[in-house]
């Protein structure tokens, strides 16, 4: 058996983190465009290039602040929905098509990107802060202190 995998008769892989991490992003890839194709063929070529978000959030005393990335996109492209203890992120990926030219490979996001996020304490809507630079939306979202909460008397 030295020599060869016992699956598939070929070499044998000593075992490398570099590699199988390398070996494993393959998979993942080879995954991830199987679930794609099978969305496409499903739902439609828009919803198999449905994909989220990825961002960071982070707490300070007054407020939440998220990031995430949005490379390419225009702030017109942006839509961003803030109600007391949730915001949904919504981002358009265009990809202009060039007239003659077959796609060979294509991997770039091309439709809607959403990300929905639930806050653990109301925030101010009305203070809200979103700024766009360099691909990334940056939101400051001002947490709501008790001195703005209203305190109902009970009758």
């Amino acid at each position: 058996m030295t020599g060869s995998n016992f699956f598939n008769g070929g070499p044998q892989i000593r075992w490398s983190p570099v590699g199988l991490r390398t070996q494993g992003t393959r998979h993942a890839s080879e995954v991830d465009r199987a679930l794609q194709s099978l969305a496409s063929e499903v739902f439609g070529t828009a919803a198999a290039k449905t994909v989220e978000l990825r961002a960071d959030v982070r707490e300070t005393a007054t407020a939440y602040v998220l990031q995430l990335d949005v490379p390419g996109v225009a702030k017109e492209d942006i839509t961003v929905d803030v109600d007391e203890k949730s915001v949904r992120i919504e981002a358009t990926f265009k990809r202009a098509a060039v007239e003659g030219e077959t796609a060979l490979l294509t991997e770039r996001v091309n439709g809607v990107q959403a990300r929905n996020f639930r806050l653990p304490q109301a925030v101010d809507a009305e203070q809200a802060v979103a700024h766009h630079e360099h691909g990334v939306l940056t939101l400051t979202l001002p947490k709501k202190n008790a001195a703005t909460q209203k305190r109902l008397a009970i009758n």
